[in-house]
């Protein structure tokens, strides 16, 4: 996996409530569009250095500065000071302690971008004590990127669950074919977490939206197209005991529909 860790100095702040926190939470997931598509080479700092100027904007509480990395659509959606304000207020609140980059991932025509975070938030002290939460929550966060007049802005990020509680295969020892389904039985895609090359083929851990799914790649079907960040689709045959595994009979990358 592709991970690159940073750590983010706070800003300071009062007490907030229990129902603003799932406010804010809520808030980015309705603002979330949707993802975008196919692996182009790129490096993540091209980004997370984007994302650390805005951050730095964000403590200093001036929305003139951050908005300066926003999105003409973010920008849209906060027309009075009022709306800005809050707009500050929220995104504080979602100022990561600490963030892991996974990988970048770049539409086809290399003019919108996602980058999966790993991130680490602090709870506020109240809804510590009410919901019974530690005082640190990890969560997977999606930056989406556009470029606006060649230069990078940040849409509205994905903020979805902790990782640690996704399903996954409890290893990636993969077995034989035997171990699996006799014919093709189901159908999986999503982005590539990681690779690890095997005696026969490759592995690729799959990350789809509630849990990760190993996909073994016998040796004459795997691509050197095939790397984290890029998605994957496979037709193959499911784990006669641990579902979360596939032997994959056909793996291809995703492809935009075309546009009409």
């Amino acid at each position: 996996m592709n991970i690159n860790a940073q750590d983010v100095e706070r800003p300071t702040g009062g007490v907030t409530s229990p129902s603003k926190w799932r406010a804010v939470l809520i808030a980015f997931l309705l603002l979330a569009p949707g993802c975008s598509s196919s692996l182009l080479a790129q490096s993540a700092q091209d980004f997370t250095r984007i994302y650390d100027s805005y951050l730095a904007a964000v403590k200093s509480g001036s929305y003139s500065r951050a908005s300066a990395f926003l999105s003409a659509e973010v920008r849209d959606q906060l027309p009075t000071p009022e709306t800005q304000a809050s707009y500050i207020e929220m995104v504080q609140q979602l100022v990561p302690i600490h963030y892991e980059t996974e990988f970048v991932n770049l539409s086809k025509d290399g003019q919108t971008a996602d980058v999966n975070l790993i991130v680490t938030l602090a709870v506020p002290e109240q809804v510590q004590k009410q919901e019974k939460l530690p005082p640190t929550q990890r969560a997977e966060m999606v930056l989406k990127f556009v470029k606006e007049a060649g230069q990078w802005k940040m849409g509205p990020p994905l903020l979805l669950g902790d990782p640690d509680k996704r399903a996954r295969p409890k290893n990636l020892n993969m077995g034989t074919r035997t171990d699996y389904a006799e014919g093709a039985n189901t159908e999986v895609g999503g982005p590539i977490l990681k690779m690890e090359k095997q005696a026969a083929g490759t592995v690729f851990l799959l990350r789809l939206p509630d849990e990760e799914i190993a996909v073994f790649v016998p040796a004459a079907k795997v691509s050197g197209e095939f790397v984290p960040g890029s998605i994957l689709v496979v037709h193959g045959a499911e784990n006669k005991t641990d579902k979360l595994k596939v032997w994959a009979e056909d793996a291809a990358l995703y492809k935009e529909p075309a546009s009409n």
